[in-house]
């Protein structure tokens, strides 16, 4: 009897522990890569066409969840308005408008693997906007070393979601174009320069390469 007794339990005993395995969120292996992003942006600054340029990338979750970081700068040259020459500029020269930000990127992939797909996308971080004092050449010594630098820049928050159309060209190359809109806030410092002459909805390209 007593041997019968423990052959039933050596039989419903495993059985017993398969039935009660541990739950998990995810229930199959993982895929991990990653990918790099050349990004243009097309937008509007002070009411002026502007255009930014920058990057982003990180790594890649299971070819959909991407966690990294991003940048952005403006790269070509918005005048300052004639208030803001009269509050800063003591020498004549033209003043412009210098924009960068960068921060935390996190995106998603819609249905990776096919052709053609969605991304949604957002960046928070923060970022910087100066007047700058030569307008052919920001990176001179009297910019860099002027005692009014503190005067003419500020800081701020930054959140831009986004979402695009993604094409698969290649198994490593991918480009993708979209809007995003860029919600800044913190700006206090700057003459005749707000929060909303940097906010605004930008037209995107970019060009990804990496391992999906």
């Amino acid at each position: 009897m007593k041997l019968r007794i423990m052959l039933m339990l050596l039989v419903l005993l495993p059985m017993s522990l398969k039935a009660q395995e541990q739950e998990t969120l995810f229930a199959h292996p993982i895929d991990h890569g990653g990918f790099g992003a050349l990004v243009i942006k097309g937008t509007q600054i002070a009411d002026e066409p502007a255009l930014l340029m920058g990057m982003y990338g990180g790594w890649l979750i299971d070819h959909q969840f991407m966690i990294g970081i991003g940048g952005y700068g403006l790269v070509n040259m918005i005048p300052a308005s004639r208030l803001a020459e009269q509050v800063y500029n003591f020498d004549g020269d033209r003043m412009a408008i210098g924009l960068g930000y960068g921060g935390l990127m996190l995106e998603y992939i819609v249905a990776p693997t096919k052709l053609l797909h969605l991304n949604v996308q957002t960046l928070i971080g923060a970022g910087s906007a100066t007047y700058m004092y030569d307008w052919y050449d920001e990176c001179d010594d009297d910019f860099w070393n002027d005692d009014a630098w503190d005067d003419r820049h500020d800081l701020f928050f930054v959140l831009e979601p986004a979402v695009h159309a993604e094409l698969n060209l290649t198994t490593w190359f991918r480009i993708a174009g979209g809007v995003s809109y860029r919600y800044i806030t913190g700006m206090n410092r700057l003459a005749d320069l707000n929060n909303n002459d940097l906010s605004g909805i930008s037209g995107n390209l970019s060009l990804k390469f990496g391992a999906f």
